[in-house]
């Protein structure tokens, strides 16, 4: 509700933003560069506290109760955190180990086995991450990868930051429609998304358009 965000030199990066969204939706945000996208997403996500206004989850203040809302939220960067040296399975083994750390090593082992099949990495996981440049996996599987790191922990609102950016028109598919089933099946999704082809800009519920400045230009049904 009428959130507005100003960076510490003063500048205002967000206008009023106002929104409400349930689960079982997928959000878009839009706009040009500069227009405060990112920004917006960290304010919703918990990371950057709002100048004015307030963030509510099922009536919970986002900024006063976090440690009620500790894991409902989760974040997936647009840059990545994989170790390169590891194969995918371990890349998620060991996030799995340090997130859940009461687990047997039995159950981290089928917690990633089942996070593996449902991003379509099962045939790949004994695979080297390797390097952007010295690529093992493609760019694809390494943003899907980027996401089950975030779904081991089984958010219930998860926040993508430029998921499809770098990727091949096939891969932004593939990685869009993972992320339509995931809201499917109950989760609220936000997705910072640029040039989407009128397929992925389809399969949005909402989308929240900013011009420069961060000012709220739409907001609504995206084939209107």
């Amino acid at each position: 509700k009428n959130v507005n965000y100003h960076f510490s030199s003063g500048y205002q990066a967000l206008h009023n933003i106002n929104i409400a969204e349930e689960g079982g939706k997928l959000i878009g945000l839009m706009g040009a560069s500069g227009s405060g996208k990112s920004t917006l997403l960290s304010v919703l996500n918990g990371s950057a506290k709002p100048s004015k206004g307030t963030i509510t989850i099922n009536g919970l203040d986002l900024y006063k109760k976090k440690d009620w809302l500790q894991g409902v939220i989760g974040f997936v960067p647009q840059d990545d955190f994989l170790i390169e040296e590891l194969t995918v399975y371990e890349n998620l083994y060991y996030a799995a180990r340090l997130t859940f750390g009461h687990h047997t090593p039995e159950e981290s082992d089928d917690l990633v086995i089942k996070t593996l099949k449902s991003l379509g990495l099962h045939e790949t996981r004994d695979l080297k991450v390797g390097s952007v440049l010295d690529k093992t996996i493609s760019g694809g599987q390494r943003k899907r990868l980027n996401i089950g790191l975030e779904l081991l922990r089984t958010p219930t609102i998860l926040f993508v930051d430029e998921p499809t950016s770098g990727l091949s028109s096939r891969d932004s598919v593939n990685i869009m429609d993972l992320l339509k089933e995931l809201s499917l099946n109950g989760k609220m999704i936000f997705v910072v998304i640029h040039q989407p082809s009128s397929d992925i800009y389809k399969m949005f519920d909402t989308m929240l358009i900013l011009d420069v400045g961060g000012y709220p230009v739409y907001y609504g049904n995206p084939e209107q």
